[in-house]
């Protein structure tokens, strides 16, 4: 009688599994929780969003998200916004991804550092060199903030070239690949000046000794042997 009742509830919550649903666009921010939810092994749907220039946003989809960007996590009552608290949030919620460190692990101050710095230090810098117009309409600045943010882009890249180095695996915690690292391959793969010598082996062949980015193409190599995440950062033109 027991057995029975138990069975019930089991498969009561199995029918009750929650459906995520991701808006996003393809090759855009939404591919780091998109790597998650891909590594989870759950059922979610990807529901694109034209985020063109000149495309006016849909006044449902600003609903959800009032900027109007990339990624909207959607679930049971629960909106989440932003590409890195999605991601930190799902591999938190479903540790069979194996992608973040639980929170009394030893790796996991690391872990919300590194997170934290890309996020807020690469990722800000590489938006204002690839993205200057939106903030200043005087061409004349705009070569200048360019200029500027693309020196301290090349001071970010080689300490993160650097900091891999002197870990004991490919990876920023080492051999356990964690959605920091996937969140700087997504971004890597924006700038063509970067990720000319990150993506292909036989790319850098060309490129002069001292500006090649060993460590994080090895990083890379090494995220890509996982089929699940070559599988969708593959979907996502990488």
């Amino acid at each position: 009688m027991l057995d029975g009742i138990l069975e019930t509830k089991i498969n009561a919550l199995k029918g009750a599994q929650r459906m995520y649903k991701l808006y996003g666009a393809l090759g855009g921010a939404s591919l780091a929780p998109h790597c998650v939810l891909e590594k989870s092994g759950l059922p979610y749907e990807f529901i694109e969003v034209n985020i063109s220039r000149d495309v006016e946003r849909d006044p449902e989809y600003l609903k959800l998200n009032p900027h109007g960007r990339i990624p909207t996590l959607v679930f049971d009552d629960q909106v989440i916004i932003e590409s890195a608290a999605i991601s930190i949030y799902l591999a938190d919620k479903h540790p069979q991804t194996q992608l973040s460190p639980p929170v009394d692990h030893p790796d996991r101050a690391s872990y919300i550092q590194w997170m934290v710095y890309i996020t807020n230090t690469l990722q800000e810098t590489m938006v204002l060199k690839l993205y200057t117009y939106k903030y200043t309409d005087d061409p004349n600045c705009s070569d200048q903030v360019a200029s500027r943010a693309s020196s301290k882009l090349n001071m970010i890249i080689s300490f993160i070239e650097k900091s891999l180095g002197r870990t004991e695996g490919p990876f920023f915690l080492g051999s356990g690949l964690s959605t920091a690292d996937i969140y700087l391959h997504m971004l890597t793969a924006w700038d063509p000046s970067i990720k000319d010598r990150v993506v292909s082996s036989s790319s850098t062949s060309n490129i002069p000794a001292d500006q090649r980015l060993i460590n994080i193409q090895r990083s890379y190599q090494a995220m890509l042997k996982q089929p699940d995440i070559a599988k969708t950062f593959a979907t996502n033109g990488h």
